[in-house]
């Protein structure tokens, strides 16, 4: 998407042009039977509801901006414009946890397209804030938590003892809790509305739900190379720039070059820290290239998978080249690297053949092993929110590569014989 994805309250982003107090994220529930007409979600609907009337008691919100819930179970198909545009609108975003709720790739979907609205915000230069408030559906221990789920702190028990036992599904299904229910309802909203009144947090344009990844998985990657992630920067500081170069965009150091200001004053490499950990719950190593794709691991490993973020005005600089053809050859496809061009830069318009004859004549072999769906990384990627969309895909990409292709090393010591099975002793057989 082109241009600034940010809009005020007052835009209209689509379709509905409202801003809904809530976004309800919850987990579709199974049918038993395909033919049984029966509503296995009809309980969240009335958790929804209940919330929505007790939101319309508490704020002159009218009744289609008090809330948003998704009813239509459309497994494995596109997302329709009233569900985008909700995301991209509500003021808070209110997980219901279960187990089935983790699982779920969708809701890990919702997650990230919700929880990278505020890392944009919080790159504009606005107070940070966190405009995610979790509800428990069933009891969920805390370690069974992903790590993006695990960073929310929320106290549950402001909801009632009963509720942090139960969860609002074991209190809603016995007539004896209805007191217990009808409190945490209450508190729940009283949360929801304190939440959006804090965090006046911006609306965007709809996210597209085909680039979107889950916050949540996929597991079997993140578990083998989630925490290996570095992100490098390879940028000039306000000694090194060359002629025709302003310093506008650089500080003191390579790590706070921030090449989308003055829209987002946020360094890029701090706002490549926080989406990933916000959005897809990892810790990257995250430094300037010498620190990280440049050095060197001990015992012969592999370098981890990794983004190196190039200023494209470092290719014409002499005092740069020794690291690009270093960055050029390595031989890692689980490396790669994203060029920010802020569309919004005279600079760049002016000096962009040279610019982009020198990212050829640099980095040829880096850039063309780019991965085709996200050439814009290659090619100059305009906006920061085109940036955001970006990062989170190319790093699951590079820690797809590096499961597939970076060689095994076995711990040290000797090599224990695979355990077989074989037949019993024959005279065994058959017993006494």
């Amino acid at each position: 998407m082109g241009g600034n994805a940010l809009m005020s309250a007052g835009d209209e982003p689509g379709p509905l042009g409202k801003m809904p107090y809530f976004f309800l994220s919850y987990a579709r529930t199974p049918k038993r039977d395909p033919t049984d007409k029966d509503d296995p979600d009809r309980w969240v609907y009335k958790l929804y509801q209940d919330l929505r009337a007790a939101i319309l008691q508490m704020t002159s919100a009218r009744s289609e901006e008090a809330g948003f819930m998704d009813r239509e179970n459309r497994l494995g198909v596109e997302w329709p414009p009233e569900l985008t545009n909700a995301l991209a609108t509500c003021r808070v975003f209110v997980p219901l946890y279960s187990q089935r709720y983790f699982e779920s790739d969708n809701c890990g979907k919702e997650w990230f397209a919700f929880a990278r609205r505020g890392v944009n915000h919080n790159a504009q230069g606005h107070q940070a804030v966190n405009a995610i408030v979790p509800a428990l559906w069933t009891k969920l221990d805390q370690d069974r938590l992903p790590d993006v789920a695990q960073s929310i702190q929320y106290n549950h028990a402001e909801l009632g003892p009963r509720y942090s036992i139960e969860g609002f599904y074991g209190i809603m299904k016995l007539q004896q809790y209805r007191s217990d229910y009808q409190r945490a309802v209450h508190r729940l909203a009283q949360r929801i509305v304190e939440v959006a009144d804090e965090a006046e947090l911006n609306a965007e344009k709809p996210a597209d739900y085909q680039s979107l990844p889950s916050a949540f998985g996929p597991a079997s990657i993140k578990q083998i190379a989630i925490d290996q992630l570095h992100i490098t920067v390879l940028a000039h500081d306000t000694s090194t720039l060359p002629k025709g170069r302003a310093g506008d965009y650089y500080g003191s150091t390579p790590h706070t070059w921030s090449p989308y200001s003055p829209d987002y004053p946020q360094p890029l490499a701090d706002y490549a820290m926080e989406l990933a950990n916000k959005c897809l719950g990892c810790q990257p190593f995250v430094g300037t290239f010498e620190d990280g794709a440049s050095g060197s691991v001990g015992n012969g490993q592999p370098l981890p998978p990794g983004l190196c973020l190039v200023d494209a005005w470092v290719t014409i600089s002499p005092a740069h080249q020794q690291r690009l053809r270093h960055l050029d050859r390595l031989d890692q496809p689980w490396i790669s690297v994203l060029v920010p061009w802020n569309s919004q830069d005279a600079e760049m318009a002016k000096a962009q053949q040279a610019l982009r004859d020198g990212l050829g004549k640099s980095l040829g072999n880096r850039l063309a092993s780019v991965p085709h769906q996200c050439r814009m990384a290659a090619t100059g990627i305009p906006t920061l929110e085109e940036f955001g969309q970006l990062l989170p895909q190319m790093t699951m990409i590079m820690l797809k590569r590096f499961r597939q292709s970076a060689p095994a090393y076995p711990p040290a010591g000797p090599q224990l014989e695979r355990p077989r099975l074989r037949m019993a002793n024959p005279d065994d057989v058959g017993g006494a």
